[in-house]
């Protein structure tokens, strides 16, 4: 029975199949693209997951958009992807964010389906397909498929997005508010409007110029940075330490949605090395059995996580622009 199967899925057949494949990200133009401060940049498989990733959410939410107009009540796969967009929307940005909710849901609703997409994407087997079609046939199809979201520097990527929001947001808002003098009462009034005569009366004065305005804003983010009541002579020191971690929470994101995404195949590999450390077809057998039980499981499970990493890297990243625009903190 084993001589008549084809090439591909005897065990010498699959014991060459590579299942890291996807994850390594690998050109698929030969030639670079482009050259910046003296590194290429070519044309690989992750880069086209991104932008297969991106090609469907242009397809997708906009279709939505148009249907709403016309039928109001969801159905299908529309009421799928509204009831996670408002779930985000009402049980998450808005509970975090408050009044900037409407400001940067925008952003975090993009950022969730783009990670949710690429990770999802990247779980099809398209790549092995690719490879047994191959052995079994002889053809030479290249292989083009692959995890966007285990490649570090997609996710690196990613992170470096969230941290200029936050940062960038939060020191505008501190430098918005600093346009505004203290009332008399000692306390700010950030519900009032502001760069208007009347706001400035309503504040017993004339706004601060913008470039005195930027000095104070940057200087009280900085400021806000070390947590309050820490004493004195420890401050400098807790500033320093505050600041490394403006940086250690972008690079947590980026590693805990690489490592994670990574972890899949990596585990499903170790799975089949298992098989094929073995001798024998009915050694081989007895031992694909439950690994393959077990590796259908962890798929499983894998396939939530996919769920489960979109909806962290944009939980944190609410977390840390609610944090930079606390400016009443």
């Amino acid at each position: 029975m084993v001589f008549m199967l084809p090439n591909a899925i005897r065990p010498s057949g699959l014991a060459k199949i590579d299942v890291l494949n996807g994850t390594v990200a690998h050109n698929l133009y030969p030639k670079p693209l482009f050259h910046l401060f003296g590194q290429s940049f070519y044309f690989n498989n992750h880069v086209l997951m991104l932008l297969l990733s991106a090609g469907l959410m242009l397809t997708i939410f906009p279709t939505m958009a148009r249907r709403l107009k016309t039928k109001p009540v969801p159905t299908g796969f529309r009421n799928f992807f509204e009831a996670l967009l408002l779930f985000l929307q009402r049980d998450t940005f808005e509970p975090m964010l408050g009044k900037w909710a409407a400001t940067f849901t925008p952003y975090l609703w993009t950022a969730f389906f783009f990670i949710l997409f690429a990770d999802l994407l990247g779980m099809l087997p398209v790549d092995e397909c690719i490879e047994l079609f191959n052995a079994a046939f002889g053809t030479h199809i290249a292989e083009f498929w692959g995890g966007a979201t285990g490649d570090l520097t997609v996710t690196a990527t990613l992170a470096v997005c969230t941290f200029v929001i936050v940062h960038v947001s939060g020191i505008s808002e501190f430098i918005r508010t600093a346009r505004r003098p203290h009332p008399a009462h000692g306390h700010e009034d950030h519900g009032a409007s502001h760069g208007t005569d009347m706001a400035a009366a309503a504040h017993g004065g004339p706004a601060r110029a913008w470039p005195v305005a930027a000095v104070v804003g940057v200087a009280k983010y900085l400021k806000h940075i070390v947590p309050p009541g820490v004493p004195w002579v420890i401050w400098p020191l807790m500033f320093v330490l505050e600041l490394l971690g403006t940086f250690v929470k972008p690079l947590a994101l980026c590693m805990r949605l690489f490592a994670v995404m990574m972890s899949g195949p990596l585990v499903v590999a170790v799975l089949v090395s298992i098989i094929f450390s073995f001798g024998g077809y009915f050694i081989r057998t007895v031992t694909g059995v439950p690994v393959i039980l077990f590796g259908t499981a962890f798929e499983a499970l894998h396939l939530l996580e996919a769920f489960l990493q979109a909806y962290i890297f944009t939980l944190l990243s609410a977390a840390y622009i609610a944090e930079a625009m606390s400016a009443e903190h």
